[in-house]
């Protein structure tokens, strides 16, 4: 018989169960916060029109775009982003906008990158954004739940930098390169990646001249509380700087409204992002002590969707990595004990105890507790081990000494401790020990 060997693609991975439990733990807790302030769910299909995809990201990420070639003739693709399907869908369902459309959106998405840490060829995105307001309240709120998240989640040592691509604007207006705003970005973008340097190599062989990049570089080395000051009095009357300033000002003091810790985030005049379709404040999220790089990142995008409709519709929203989040939280110890989905393992003595075990597990079910049964029980030191290596937190014992007394036995797996109830309170007390150990 000829066998086929399980290989998986390269930047592909498997999900396992405990793995899933930790995902789902986190988007869990994405979509409560998402839904708290007014997002709405939304999907869109994995395969797009190829031409639907172009044109939106800059040069270096479309090269990274998975193409397909379908019988039909159709040239098709595997969606980059989420940003980019839902212009399309307004664009085709634009009575959304009434005035103002708040979704969320949790799916896959592909890029041909090269494998590395923290960096996959599969992953998925949990983007929130809302269509139809330029109000820079709309940033204040997403950055308000960037934080709330991020706190959620059990993070303390993060950042979220912030930037407007008009003030980018302004700053090579200022170096005398007005036109180049998209290479300088672009470049810039890499500072975290490749270090000052090469960046600096980078841009001389793009023909900036040495005054040039050194103009560029007093731009985003600024730092301090007055930056946006510092930034007025360099860069204020070139290009549309003055008025991203302005925004950025605005945003802070709607921050300070809605009481985000100060230490929680800054502006950053190096912030870059690469993606050619922002327009306007730009942020991402970096946790240095996990040392993966941004775990969420977004944007004003105010042009992209007058792509499809012929009219210009602002919107403004961010997207949260969840392989960078999950990563950065393993290594910093913030993922949950839970290990799986089971609260309790219904352990009968023998198979004669099996049809009173199957009551108990109904009547677990019926009380909304997740349990399972284990089907061949031959001895406890095998029922056991089977619930530690799942991490099952609580094993119910049933045997002919607790059957004749109406009672069952609770063994908590963790301490190994065994507490006998009756069978009118086991499924309080049951509840109470889930909740304590939560």
């Amino acid at each position: 018989m000829n066998t086929i060997q399980p290989r998986l693609y390269s930047g592909l991975r498997d999900r396992l169960p405990e793995q899933m439990v930790y995902r789902n733990f986190v988007t869990d807790q994405l979509r409560s916060v998402f839904e708290k302030y007014g997002f709405e769910p939304l999907e869109t299909p994995a395969i797009e029109y190829y031409d639907i995809l172009t044109g939106k990201y800059g040069q270096e990420a479309e090269n990274l775009i998975y193409r397909l070639a379908h019988r039909d003739g159709n040239t098709l693709a595997l969606r980059y982003d989420l940003t980019v399907p839902l212009a399309r869908t307004i664009g085709s369902n634009s009575e959304l906008v009434r005035p103002i459309f708040k979704r969320y959106q949790i799916q896959q998405v592909w890029r041909g990158e090269r494998p590395q840490k923290g960096r996959y060829r599969e992953f998925t995105q949990c983007d929130i954004d809302a269509v139809g307001s330029s109000s820079m309240l709309v940033e204040a709120e997403i950055l308000a739940i960037i934080n709330e998240m991020m706190v959620n989640l059990g993070f303390d040592d993060f950042h979220i930098l912030i930037n407007n691509r008009k003030i980018l604007d302004g700053m090579v207006a200022y170096a005398g390169i007005p036109d180049q705003l998209r290479a300088v970005c672009r470049s810039i973008d890499k500072l975290d990646k490749i270090g000052s340097q090469k960046v600096q190599e980078e841009l001389i062989q793009q023909g900036i001249s040495k005054d040039e990049i050194d103009r560029i570089f007093t731009i985003i080395s600024l730092e301090g509380d007055d930056i946006l000051s510092q930034l007025d009095q360099l860069i204020g009357e070139f290009g549309q700087a003055s008025q991203g300033i302005d925004e950025l000002r605005e945003i802070q003091q709607t921050l300070q409204t809605f009481d985000v810790p100060t230490d929680h985030y800054r502006f950053d005049p190096s912030l870059a992002r690469g993606l050619d379709y922002y327009t306007g404040p730009i942020f991402e999220v970096v946790v240095k002590t996990a040392g993966i790089g941004s775990v969420v990142g977004g944007g004003r995008w105010d042009t992209l969707i007058g792509q499809y409709i012929g009219r210009d519709i602002p919107a403004v929203g961010t997207s949260f990595g969840l392989e960078r989040l999950i990563d950065s939280m393993e290594k910093l110890n913030l993922l949950p004990a839970v290990k799986t989905t089971t609260q309790v393992l219904v352990a009968p003595y023998n198979q004669d105890m099996m049809p009173e075990s199957l009551k108990r597990l109904a009547e677990l079910r019926r009380a909304g507790i997740n349990a399972e049964v284990y089907l061949e029980p031959k001895s406890f030191r095998q029922t056991f081990g089977y619930a530690s290596r799942k991490g099952i937190p609580l094993a119910l014992v049933i045997g002919p000494d607790e059957l004749a007394k109406n009672e069952v036995a609770v063994r908590d797996m963790e301490t190994r401790q065994q507490s006998i109830f009756g069978l009118d309170q086991y499924i309080d007390q049951i509840k109470h020990l889930i909740h304590t150990q939560k």
